[in-house]
């Protein structure tokens, strides 16, 4: 084995050893069931599955009940009406199931909780590095003969190893719940949406789902990045901790402040949610897509190379 990878293991054996991992571990999927179970006490009584043409049907009636009175609607409601009455009546022409029904409904409806394992990364990542000067073994890892920069590269590999832990677990747990309150029947059961032609189109659930997963983990990867040079840069763990976790929770109404200004769309906070251009809306009408990976990739790093500058030019010596 490696020197790298032996570090890198060493960092891991650090992190599960620790109760705290497993207590965040055990919330996530505590949360997972807890959602789902409120999610089915709180379901209305249309979501009988067993019923379920009959209750769209209904859906569809009382939507149309409602575009008789428009004065009393927005624009943007009356057309999240119309699409919704298109969508139902291709669900009843070709027998789909409302997705709430199904299996990737349900998962894609905990996706969500996914922000847990940002914030339980984010927390792991910040400890990382000051947790060392906290206790004083900082001393005892630097005198091996692996560089500073591989010390660095296996706590930074660590901490994306746990935020792909805590990503799997969720994916998994919420797959099972998904089964065990929907069953797996309809795994290959599409998702339907009102394209820019106002027509009804299929897509793949799953591949949707995977999508915001994907996007999630683009989040995490960069918060968990500003976490790790926070760790870097502070000797104290719980300073290192606050300040991450006060950037993931302030971030966005920072953006949201000070988005009439044109230089805001370079902002951290302002391009981490990818999924906007895919249905959403920008903060600022001229973001794109690109724009915001590029922004993103700068970010990353500059992350890096404060991290790696703090950390091999501190004195340990104190």
């Amino acid at each position: 084995m490696s020197s790298y990878a032996a570090l890198t293991q060493n960092e891991n054996m650090k992190i599960y050893r620790r109760p705290r991992t497993w207590v965040m571990t055990g919330l996530v999927v505590f949360m997972l069931i807890l959602v789902t179970v409120l999610m089915q006490i709180n379901r209305p009584t249309d979501a009988v599955s067993s019923d379920w043409r009959a209750q769209v049907t209904q859906s569809i009636a009382n939507d149309q009940s409602d575009l008789q009175n428009p004065e009393k609607l927005t624009p943007f409601m009356i057309e999240r009406l119309q699409k919704d009455i298109k969508m139902s009546q291709y669900q009843l022409e070709h027998n789909i199931k409302p997705d709430r029904h199904t299996l990737w409904g349900t998962i894609k409806s905990l996706t969500p909780l996914l922000n847990l394992t940002i914030i339980f990364t984010i927390v792991v990542a910040a400890d990382m590095i000051a947790a060392e000067f906290t206790a004083g073994t900082i001393k005892l890892l630097l005198i091996r003969p692996a560089s500073r920069f591989r010390i660095l590269m296996s706590k930074y590999m660590a901490s994306l190893q746990f935020a792909l832990f805590l990503t799997v677990i969720t994916f998994v747990v919420s797959f099972l719940i998904g089964g065990v309150v929907n069953g797996f029947a309809d795994f290959n059961t599409p998702e339907l949406y009102v394209g820019a032609d106002g027509l009804v189109h299929e897509q793949s659930m799953m591949m949707n789902v995977m999508k915001q997963y994907g996007f999630l983990l683009v989040t995490l990867l960069i918060y968990v990045t500003f976490a790790f040079m926070i760790s870097s840069a502070f000797r104290s763990s719980s300073m290192a901790i606050s300040l991450s976790l006060v950037g993931l929770l302030a971030g966005p109404t920072i953006v949201a402040v000070l988005s009439k200004y044109t230089w805001s769309k370079y902002i951290l906070f302002a391009n981490t949610d990818l999924s906007v251009f895919f249905g959403g809306t920008p903060m600022r009408p001229e973001m794109t897509l690109t724009f915001s990976v590029l922004v993103l990739a700068v970010y990353f790093v500059l992350f890096h190379l404060i991290s790696w500058f703090m950390f091999t030019k501190r004195d340990v010596a104190a």
